[in-house]
């Protein structure tokens, strides 16, 4: 890894969550939010950096900044489907079950491949049950 690279330490923990290696993921989620961090002191601007960074934060428990991160990559661009799709994630995440399906309904009306990665997506877990989540899921 690149000792700049934000992206590829985050990758590394959802792997690592899904091999039930909790502290591995604890250190590279720190790893990529650090990495984010530095990153956007030059790139204030990265949207990417900052939804990569608030699931980040949020996973490891700060939930404050994690909101704030995320709503400031949604402000750079709220119509951008990548962006509100990562949102919808940490808004998940926080347990934040309207605004996450808000953002996901959006950015499938405009790119509806989206929902075959909400299918199996784990970040959306919390959202699985939910009616409007089950309608969403349903569309055509």
């Amino acid at each position: 890894m690149k000792p700049e690279d934000y992206q590829a330490p985050q990758l590394l923990g959802m792997v690592y969550i899904g091999m039930g290696r909790e502290a591995d993921a604890e250190e590279s989620y720190r790893r990529a939010w650090q990495r984010a961090e530095k990153h956007l002191e030059l790139h204030p601007d990265d949207a990417r950096a900052l939804y990569l960074g608030a699931n980040a934060l949020c996973r490891l428990g700060e939930r404050a900044r994690s909101l704030d991160w995320a709503r400031r990559a949604l402000a750079i661009d709220p119509e951008d489907c990548g962006i509100l799709y990562n949102v919808a994630c940490v808004y998940a995440l926080q347990g934040q079950i309207d605004e996450a399906i808000d953002c996901l309904d959006k950015a499938m009306t405009h790119a509806y491949w989206y929902k075959r990665w909400a299918k199996n997506d784990s970040d959306l877990d919390s959202l699985r049950n939910h009616p409007r989540f089950k309608a969403l899921m349903e569309k055509p």
